[in-house]
């Protein structure tokens, strides 16, 4: 899922307003995953179990995390694989009992500035591509055992620096929030907005949605929900029972 808006959109509270939802069904006995990375040691960075940046400035511990989370797409993939092999017939995550694992990377174009993007002798392995390619492999990989990305970004740029089109062609929900069109097109394309108009003013929550499900395939408008509790308090909760 690839979620964009700037500040003041609405974006993160959307965002969390989803990962809220996971918390709450609670862990199942697979594996699953609630992680949550804020590489900008804002709000989110002071929540328990969240990956941010290590005190010296650098990535590492976010890489490791990542890993974590990519190796149990390889186990739950194994426990559904077997099980198919039991039943003769493919057996999806949601019938094995499964429940989602979620990553959510806040301002993921920030966190590709902080890696460098050649490895040193000395750790071969902290650098851009195995970023890289630990998401790639996240969001190409994960679905079929019920591992989901949110990859929050501020504006909707696929220039060097930017959002990699291999991140955004593999994102197959996106969602736009406060939308203008001509953020619109870098998400979508210009011919499945050549219908569209901004005809009004967005406020906060407001977004453009898509996703290939074949029911929202069409670019159509949500609202995310306003709120009425300490959401970073809630979220810090819900990510300590979690975890416990």
């Amino acid at each position: 899922m690839l979620v964009a808006g700037k500040t003041r959109s609405g974006k993160t509270t959307g965002i969390i307003s989803l990962v809220l939802q996971a918390l709450l069904v609670g862990p199942d006995g697979y594996g699953s995953r609630v992680l949550v990375i804020d590489p900008k040691r804002a709000e989110l960075s002071r929540l328990p179990h969240v990956a941010t940046l290590d005190e010296d400035g650098n990535a590492r511990g976010i890489l490791a995390a990542l890993g974590s989370f990519a190796e149990t797409i390889t186990e739950r993939q194994r426990v559904l694989n077997e099980l198919s092999a039991e039943t003769g017939d493919a057996v999806h995550w949601w019938d094995a009992g499964f429940h989602v694992s979620l990553l959510f990377i806040d301002e993921y174009v920030a966190l590709r500035t902080v890696l460098p993007k050649r490895a040193s002798k000395e750790d071969p392995d902290y650098c851009l591509a195995a970023f890289d390619g630990l998401i790639k492999r996240i969001v190409t990989m994960g679905a079929s055992a019920g591992c989901y990305a949110i990859i929050s970004i501020a504006e909707a740029s696929v220039e060097e620096g930017g959002l990699p089109s291999m991140i955004r062609s593999a994102c197959s929900t996106r969602i736009l929030f406060r939308p203008t069109l001509d953020e619109a097109r870098l998400i979508w394309g210009s011919d499945r907005l050549k219908d569209f108009a901004v005809s009004r003013t967005y406020g906060p929550g407001d977004a453009w949605f898509s996703s290939t499900d074949g029911e929202h395939d069409r670019i159509g408008f949500v609202h995310f929900p306003v709120m009425r509790f300490p959401v970073y308090r809630e979220l810090g909760r819900l990510l300590e029972l979690y975890v416990d």
